[in-house]
């Protein structure tokens, strides 16, 4: 994976040839991984609803969702923590909304309560993990932050808009919780590879997975120069060397 920056830090310069590089590219791919695993779901989504003809009902969603958290969740050293669609207003019928998403191995369900209200719609449109993708169109990432919702754990939310059709409105959104517990068991080894600082960010430049000590989920960060920049995913960096704020 090429650099952005020109000039290795201390720690990079010592690892042997190409190991940070390579890392970094571990880390990649787990991250596009998840990505593609979203886009793919997607639509898959969105083709199977749309062949429903209009008459999507919460029965039918969660017959076409939960298999695919089933697999998600219960994956041997899966990063999915719990997964889901989630209804935009109007494709169950007007101003409502419905959830199918579950945690954990045992598929426990999320808010089920909220399907039986006619304004459930409301619990999620302000949501950022909801609110942006239906907006945008776009896949988002939100966090790290602390799940209230589902798992009490700080999570990173990946979530895609799901289309029924290119023209159409947005239908839902599908989505993948990955706690930042399990993103950093499997990805510590990789960061310490490249540095005894190197730190997952995010596109706000707040940490997500660190090697060094004293930084957090969550953390404000800068890059202590001379550092190296990895691209990780869509909208993650690798910083050889990062400093909290």
């Amino acid at each position: 994976m090429s650099e952005t920056t020109s000039t290795a830090d201390s720690s990079a310069a010592q690892a042997e040839p190409g190991s940070a590089e390579q890392a970094a590219a571990e880390l990649d791919a787990t991250i596009a991984g998840i990505e593609h695993r979203l886009t793919v779901w997607a639509a898959d989504t969105g083709a199977a609803l749309a062949a429903m003809s209009g008459k999507v009902t919460g029965t039918a969603v969660d017959k076409l969702i939960r298999p695919v958290v089933e697999e998600l969740v219960q994956l041997p050293g899966g990063y999915a923590a719990g997964a889901g669609f989630i209804a935009n207003a109007g494709l169950l019928g007007p101003e409502r909304s419905y959830i199918a998403w579950w945690q954990g191995p045992d598929l426990e369900p999320v808010d089920a309560l909220a399907n039986f209200s006619p304004n459930s719609i409301s619990r999620y449109v302000k949501a950022e993990w909801f609110r942006i993708p239906v907006e945008t169109g776009q896949a988002h990432v939100t966090g790290p932050y602390v799940d209230f919702l589902c798992t009490d754990e700080y999570v990173l939310t990946f979530t895609h808009p799901v289309f029924t059709r290119p023209d159409a409105p947005v239908a839902g959104i599908v989505g993948i919780d990955v706690t930042v517990q399990r993103l950093e068991r499997g990805a510590m080894p990789a960061l310490r590879r490249i540095g005894g600082r190197a730190t997952l960010a995010n596109a706000d430049g707040r940490a997500v997975v660190s090697a060094a000590p004293d930084i957090d989920a969550g953390d404000l960060i800068s890059p202590d120069e001379p550092c190296v920049h990895y691209p990780v995913g869509h909208t993650f960096t690798v910083w050889s060397d990062a400093v909290g704020l």
